[in-house]
């Protein structure tokens, strides 16, 4: 799919420096955007799926990962708090 925006040069370059300081281009840095908010197809039947079917298959998807992933430490936590000020910050809210 293509898509082409009309955005003021201020805007443009709002997202560019964004897209730079995740070292990614525009579209790359969009592309990701747009999956944090529309879930891929594969978990879509989710949100039409009642409660209990949908507790069952998350119990299933986690007893079927491994348990060793380390917790993310405070001062990532932190980092990543940061960050999603700055985002708003700007004015994507």
């Amino acid at each position: 799919m293509t898509v082409t925006l009309e955005l003021a040069p201020e805007r443009e370059a709002v997202l560019k420096a964004q897209a730079e300081a995740c070292g990614l281009t525009v579209e790359q840095w969009l592309i990701q955007l747009t999956e944090q908010v529309v879930p891929p197809a594969s978990r879509a039947h989710l949100q039409r799926t009642d409660p209990d079917a949908w507790a069952r298959e998350f119990v299933a998807w986690a007893e079927g990962n491994g348990r060793t992933t380390p917790l993310l430490s405070d001062e990532c936590c932190q980092t990543k708090q940061l960050a999603a000020k700055a985002y708003i910050s700007i004015g994507y809210n």
